[in-house]
C-alpha cells in the first residue's frame, strides 16, 4: 500500500479531494471532528491544507476521511498528489474494527482504486482493484483470523483507549493490512517534549524490513498529531502542523448505542 501510514502520521497533502462514495447507513452523517493541517515542504511553506474528519454514520458506526488541496501555485502538484483514503469502522465491545478501507492513487498516469473488504463472519479479507475507471475486480483474498488495522482505525482506537494505557518507552505492534504479504505497524513511544509526546511510526514486512516510514509525530494530550514529519526524495522534509487544536474533541467521541455486529459490505 503506497505510503501506507502517511494518512495517520501527517494527514499528508496527498489526501486530495473527496472520495464521493455513498456509504451504507444514515443519509446525513454527523460530523464529530474536523482537524485542519498546514503542510510545508522543506523551506516552502503552506503548500497544501488537509482536513482529517470523523463522522458518525449511524449509532456504533463511523467514517474517517482525509480531504484537502494544494495551495496557490502548488495546485500544479495535484496530478502528482492523487492519493485519497477513507475507512468505515464499527464500534464493538469498546473497540473499533474496520469494515471497508479505500485508497486511490495514480501509477504511470493511470488511476488505481483499491477497496479492502473485511468479512468477519467468513474470516476473510478481500482486496478489490480497479484501473482507469474500470469496474473493480477481486485482486486477492486471505484469511482474517486476528485484528487487522488500517491507519484510521488504529489512530482512533488509540484515542479511544482501546489499545491500553500507553506509556513512554513502550512499543506497540499491530497487524497492518497485508499487500498481500503480512505487514506490521510499529509505534515507538518516545518521551514527552515541549512540542508534545514524541512518537515514531513504521510499517515493516514479515522479515522486519521497513516497507514505509519512518514517520515522526508530536502528539497533543488527546493523542492527536500536532506536528508530524517525514523525509521525502531522500532529503526534503514534508511536515504538517495542526492549525485548530481547539477543535479536538476531548471526550464523548464514541458514546451512544453500539452495534451488536457490523452490517453491510464488510460483515458477511
Amino acid at each position: 500500500m503506497r505510503r501506507f501510514l502517511g494518512v495517520l502520521a501527517l494527514c499528508l497533502a496527498v489526501g486530495l479531494g473527496s472520495w464521493g462514495r455513498v456509504w451504507a447507513g444514515a443519509a446525513a452523517p454527523i460530523l464529530l471532528e474536523d482537524l485542519e493541517y498546514r503542510v510545508d515542504l522543506g523551506v516552502l511553506k503552506d503548500v497544501a491544507r488537509v482536513h482529517l474528519r470523523l463522522f458518525r454514520v449511524e449509532p456504533g458506526r463511523f467514517r474517517a476521511e482525509v480531504t484537502g488541496a494544494a495551495q496557490g501555485a502548488w495546485k500544479l502538484l495535484n496530478p502528482w498528489l492523487p492519493e485519497r483514503y477513507e475507512t468505515e469502522m464499527a464500534l464493538e465491545e469498546g473497540r473499533l474494527k474496520p469494515l471497508i478501507f479505500l485508497e486511490a492513487f495514480e501509477i504511470k498516469g493511470q488511476r488505481v482504486f483499491k477497496e479492502y473488504r473485511f468479512h468477519y463472519t467468513r474470516g476473510l479479507l478481500e482486496c478489490w482493484r480497479g484501473v482507469g475507471g474500470q469496474e473493480a475486480a477481486l485482486e486477492w483474498q486471505g484469511p482474517l483470523k486476528k485484528p487487522v488495522y488500517d491507519p484510521f482505525t488504529l489512530f482512533y482506537n488509540v484515542r479511544l483507549g482501546a489499545m491500553g494505557a500507553l506509556q513512554p518507552g513502550q512499543i506497540l505492534r499491530v497487524a497492518a493490512i497485508p499487500n498481500p504479504e503480512p505487514r506490521e505497524m510499529v509505534v515507538t513511544l518516545g518521551p514527552q517534549t515541549g512540542q508534545g509526546w514524541k512518537v515514531m511510526l513504521d510499517v515493516k514486512t514479515k522479515g522486519g524490513a521497513s516497507a514505509y516510514g519512518p514517520y515522526f509525530l508530536f502528539l497533543t494530550p488527546q493523542k492527536v498529531p500536532q506536528i508530524a514529519w517525514m523525509r521525502v526524495l531522500g532529503f526534503a522534509k514534508l511536515s504538517g502542523e495542526l492549525l485548530n487544536p481547539g477543535e479536538i474533541r476531548k471526550d464523548g467521541f464514541f458514546r451512544g448505542p453500539q452495534l451488536s455486529r457490523p452490517q453491510g459490505a464488510g460483515s458477511n
